[in-house]
This record gives C-alpha cells, structure tokens and sequence, in this order.
C-alpha cells in the first residue's frame, strides 16, 4: 500500500511539474545563438542562414558564419580590416575568404581566397560590436567545380 501512495505522489508530482511549464520567451522564431543575418543567391535560389549565426572580431580577423539545418553555411573571414570600404577576395589576396557549403560531402564546399577563387566583399558598417556589408564570388571545391555566389548581404554583432 505505501508503494502504491509513493507512486501515486510521484505520478501527481510529475504531472504539476509538466503542467507549470511555460513557454519560454526566448522561443519568438529566432534562432538560438543568433546575432545577425547571411543571406546569398546561388544556382538561381536564395538562401538564409536560418539556424545560427556567429560573428567574431579578434586580433585583425573578423569571422561571420551562418547555417541552417540541412547543412548549409556561408562564411566570411577578412584579416586586418578597420574600416569600411571594398576588399578583394583572391590571388594574390592572402587572407581574406568567402565561403559556401551546401552539405557534408568532400565537395560540397565552395571557397574563394588567397589560392583559388575570385570575389569582393564591401563592408557599408563596422565599429567594435556590429559589422554589415555585401558581398559575391566565383568559388571553387576540392573537385575544381565552380559556383558562382551572388547578392551576398550579412549583418552581425560581435
């Protein structure tokens, strides 16, 4: 009998605790970890980073990346930028990089940077927390296959 009442406690303990359970306000739509946007065309398609993105600027190198949850990611690195202005992706450009991903093959993976691929990002804002631009470029996978990225816009907060 006093199992019986232990479990039935339980039971009742279990069903107050699920049913005071609210919805969390961090639950609007917006992607959990997400401080900005990445968006691009490619294959004639727009895409969104929908999932997350990130952005960092830590000693002269800014990374911003997005993804979504089929596997797909744009990045954006650029070294030694302060400024707003016009940066060329590509030889001989060491440093700076643009990136695509549409999935987790070997050559899924489409870049562009200081050895293949050509392309241009232009930063219209940047200060020490926030940094929005453009960008477009013609990159390459581990097969010698190109894509071309067009109508690239990002914006995040560090």
């Amino acid at each position: 009998m006093k199992s019986r009442n232990l479990l039935l406690m339980v039971l009742v303990a279990g069903i107050i605790t699920l049913g005071s359970c609210k919805k969390d306000d961090g639950d609007s739509g917006t992607p959990v970890g997400s401080n900005g946007s990445i968006s691009l065309k490619v294959d004639g398609g727009t895409w969104n980073a929908s999932l997350s993105v990130q952005a960092v600027n830590s000693n002269g190198v800014i990374n911003v990346t997005g993804s979504d949850s089929n596997a797909k990611q744009a990045g954006v690195t650029l070294y030694g930028i302060s400024a707003p202005g016009t940066y060329q992706v590509g030889p001989p450009n060491a440093g700076n990089m643009l990136r695509w991903t549409e999935g987790l093959g070997q050559t899924d993976t489409y870049q562009a940077n200081g050895v293949i691929g050509t392309g241009t990002v232009t930063v219209t804002e940047l200060s020490d927390s926030k940094i929005k631009g453009t960008f477009s470029f013609t990159g390459y996978n581990t097969a010698q296959t190109s894509k071309q990225i067009t109508e690239g816009t990002f914006e995040a907060n560090f």
